[in-house]
């Protein structure tokens, strides 16, 4: 597989963990070994393109069988090809155990603030940035440079985050220059607010002016609690969240922001598909994945990867209450929409509560919060590989997954408060 390939020229990187210092304005800053921010953080504080090199690592895929000839075996005539190698190098090529990779810890408490991290994602302009979310203070933890010797992180808290990023399960990266979270709240954040007001977030993505509370947020919209997972639409400000409350797939779209601190929300829409098809467990993520007019979901509840086609379903009345839009119109019911398994995990061992899901070429990576295992599908739920993390993550601890820029996978160890990278080994580890 093209794509695959390329992503498996997995890099060298280096960890490094410096000091932590705390900033002012709700933020908590980690240093590189030098002393100073990381080098993709210029000294204004706005990140740059910091990403880690790609380099040489892993086997050369093979030739196939001896040649036929002389002084050789003709082919088909005890010559038999060699066999393809079998699985994936970032995942151990196929022997799915801890030594067959190398870990190494990225981020951790003590170090980066982490607190209960469930969702990771590099920014799309800006690669050597990994934005992390943690559950326990509601609060991002954003790394710079990630894996150079300049790595270094700052957390972001600032006032109002226990309603605009109250309890983050995801977040997800749009269009340039915006993210969005998603929230598992389903009490009251705000004296004047129900308990089902609580809906998914969108903010600016620069981190100079990113603080995870009300002055970066640039719009949100409501009724969509216990929310476990988002996923950008691919236009506008579109957004697709897993609702746990309603046990659905609600299509939210912002349209035109209200501004740095604003609140308008009246041009907002919202479509909610499938109510109760869908399952939500309570404190594990169900990550969430665009790919064409698929929406990829990791049905945790339901212990399966299902496939929603975006462009099924028909408009079928307004949804009450209705906490946002100028009119009733413009949140509506959709039945109709085609929800499909894709991978049934009671048919994979190791399989039971799907939660990390990501799409990076045509690879479909999803985490097991039960079994602590990663999972390597093609787009059509063909198993390709997998790896057991159990010695190193405790179960009901594996979360969010990402790809990194040279193909290395990062995931969130939510009960260790710790960000982990998995790579190939190179030839002398």
């Amino acid at each position: 597989m093209k794509q695959a390939s390329i992503a498996l020229a997995i890099a060298l990187l280096a960890t490094a963990c410096g000091g932590g210092d705390s900033g002012d304005d709700g933020e908590f800053i980690s240093l590189g070994e030098d002393g100073g921010v990381a080098s993709d953080l210029p000294a204004d504080g706005l990140g740059g393109v910091g990403g880690a090199s790609d380099g040489a690592g892993g086997a050369p895929e093979g030739e196939g069988g001896a040649p036929g000839g002389m002084g050789g075996a003709p082919e088909g005539m005890g010559g038999a090809p060699e066999p393809e190698p079998m699985g994936l190098p970032v995942l151990g090529d196929g022997l799915h155990t801890l030594d067959a990779v190398q870990i190494d810890e990225i981020g951790n408490a003590a170090v980066d603030g982490l607190a209960t991290p469930r969702d990771l994602a590099f920014h799309p302009e800006n690669p050597g940035q990994l934005w992390v979310v943690n559950l326990d203070d509601s609060s991002m933890t954003i790394f710079f440079g990630v894996g150079t010797d300049a790595q270094g992180s700052r957390k972001k808290f600032g006032f109002g985050n226990t309603h605009f990023m109250a309890k983050p399960s995801s977040l997800a990266f749009g269009q340039p220059g915006f993210l969005a979270t998603a929230q598992e709240e389903d009490q009251p954040t705000q004296p004047t607010t129900p308990d089902d007001f609580m809906g998914p977030s969108l903010w600016t993505s620069d981190p100079a002016v990113f603080e995870a509370g009300h002055a970066s947020h640039m719009d949100m919209l409501h009724n969509s609690p216990n929310s476990a997972g988002i996923a950008w639409a691919g236009y506008g400000n579109a957004y697709w969240v897993f609702d746990g409350f309603h046990a659905s797939l609600s299509l939210y779209d912002f349209h035109g922001d209200h501004g740095l601190g604003g609140a308008d929300h009246s041009d907002g829409t919202m479509q909610r598909y499938v109510a109760g098809e869908v399952g939500y467990v309570q404190g594990v993520p169900s990550h969430l994945a665009v790919d064409g007019d698929r929406l990829y979901v990791a049905d945790t509840g339901n212990n399966r990867v299902a496939v929603l086609d975006t462009t099924s379903g028909r408009n079928a009345g307004p949804v009450f209450p209705n906490y946002d839009t100028a009119t009733a119109q413009q949140q509506q019911r959709v039945t109709g929409a085609n929800l499909d398994t894709l991978v049934d995990g009671a048919a994979v061992d190791g399989l039971e509560r799907p939660s990390g899901l990501e799409i990076a070429g045509e690879i479909l990576w999803i985490t097991d919060n039960a079994t602590s295992r990663i999972f390597a599908f093609d787009l059509e739920g063909t198993l390709l590989d997998w790896l057991d993390l159990s010695d190193e993550i405790d179960a009901g601890g594996l979360m969010g997954i990402a790809v990194g820029p040279a193909g290395d996978l990062f995931v969130c160890d939510a009960l260790g408060d710790r960000i982990l990278r998995i790579r190939a080994k190179t030839a002398d580890e």
